[in-house]
């Protein structure tokens, strides 16, 4: 099959919810456990690949696509190493990984990091690395000095409206500061210091997400704004495309736009608090519980389509082949949300998404020309069946 061949194919009709299709839904994640976590291996055979935790308790990796066939081809995750030829990387990243007795989006990135930093996978991956460590740290600080200054804003009293966030570094603008929320404690029946405390708690709980102002947006929130800039692009990019590839890329299109749609709807939430800073101070142990469902949340809802993004920033400018391999890409292995958190109107929309991209996903393993040959397809079969 060609890539032509590969673009038209799914662009006809799509299963529909209703009478006569009980099990369409079967073909989307129940739920974000069950989808598991993406896993950022370079070994060319593993990627897109993802753990999770299988009913049995074993942890398991699920390969998209693998050997040509539909849907994902789970195995356990302790026979990586036995099955593929892994890299340094990767070897690392599996020694950190099969440790874990739990899998969370920002708790993968965090060992990913760790191993990428080290630079046993090359040169770009350690500067992404630390670069985005860097970043992060950047905006971590001054989001905590911002979220301190908008407390004094908003609580203070009028004798510290003349204050400017600078001033908050100072010796003599930190105990203003301090005296200011102090009384403010006094007043709603809190603890002196109380108010810092928790704003030093809050700014580390909120760090992934930041905060709605320049300089101080944490990776949640940029994810969630790239993946508005990447569907505005590929609709761009598309408008002089073949019908064939478009309709490929108008599902990277619909697929980027609607999980982003998801994201800000959990995004405005968690900045309802920082609106209503009185009011979360004083019951902080709820408020806290609360914004870390919605951030643990958000991790879930946009895990996965950070690599999209940065294959799309990294395409050929005047390739247009290499543009359509790298849309096909997407397309096939763009991470679809879970039922747990669709609404009844969405299933059929994340049904056609991921109907489509079984296809693309296994044709592309094909084409790919040698990622998957019959050997390992042979000790995969076997290990599956010795742990059976």
């Amino acid at each position: 099959m060609t890539r032509q061949q590969l673009a038209n194919k799914g662009a006809g009709s799509s299963p529909k919810i209703g009478a006569g299709q009980p099990d369409a839904l079967s073909c989307l994640p129940a739920s974000f456990a069950s989808r598991g976590g993406r896993t950022p291996f370079t070994t060319k055979s593993l990627r897109y690949s993802r753990v999770l935790i299988g009913q049995s308790g074993r942890t398991l990796v699920s390969l998209p696509g693998l050997s040509g066939g539909l849907g994902t081809y789970e195995m356990p995750l302790e026979t990586l190493r036995e099955v593929f030829d892994l890299s340094v990387h990767d070897r690392m990243l599996f020694d950190r990984l099969i440790t874990l007795e739990k899998f969370t989006p920002e708790m993968v990135r965090e060992h990913a990091r760790a191993v990428a930093v080290t630079g046993v996978g090359g040169v770009a991956l350690a500067r992404a690395g630390i670069t985005g460590n860097k970043d992060e740290k950047a905006a971590r600080e001054l989001g905590q000095l911002t979220l301190l200054y908008q407390a004094l804003r908003q609580l203070g009293g009028n004798d510290v409206q003349d204050m400017k966030r600078e001033d908050l570094l100072t010796m003599d603008g930190q105990i203003r500061a301090r005296k200011a929320l102090n009384r403010f404690a006094t007043s709603t029946g809190l603890e002196n210091d109380s108010i810092i405390d928790t704003l030093g708690d809050w700014s580390i709980l909120s760090a992934p997400v930041g905060l709605a102002i320049e300089g101080c947006e944490g990776p949640l929130r940029h994810l969630t704004f790239g993946l508005q800039k990447l569907a505005g692009d590929v609709e761009e990019w598309s408008i002089s495309e073949q019908s064939d590839f478009r309709f490929m890329a108008t599902r990277v299109i619909n697929a980027a736009s609607a999980t982003k749609d998801h994201a800000l709807r959990l995004l405005r939430k968690i900045d309802l608090w920082n609106n209503e800073l009185g009011k979360v101070l004083q019951d902080w142990a709820k408020a806290k519980e609360d914004m870390q469902k919605h951030i643990d949340r958000l991790w879930w809802v946009l895990d996965g389509w950070q690599e999209l993004i940065d294959l799309w920033r990294s395409r050929p400018q005047h390739d247009r082949v290499r543009q359509r391999e790298i849309v096909e890409e997407i397309a096939s292995f763009a991470p679809v949300l879970p039922i747990e958190a669709l609404e009844k109107i969405e299933y059929e929309f994340w049904v056609d998404v991921r109907v489509n991209q079984m296809l693309w996903a296994s044709e592309l393993r094909k084409l790919g020309s040698g990622e998957i040959d019959a050997d390992m397809v042979d000790r995969l079969e076997r290990f599956r069946r010795q742990s059976a």
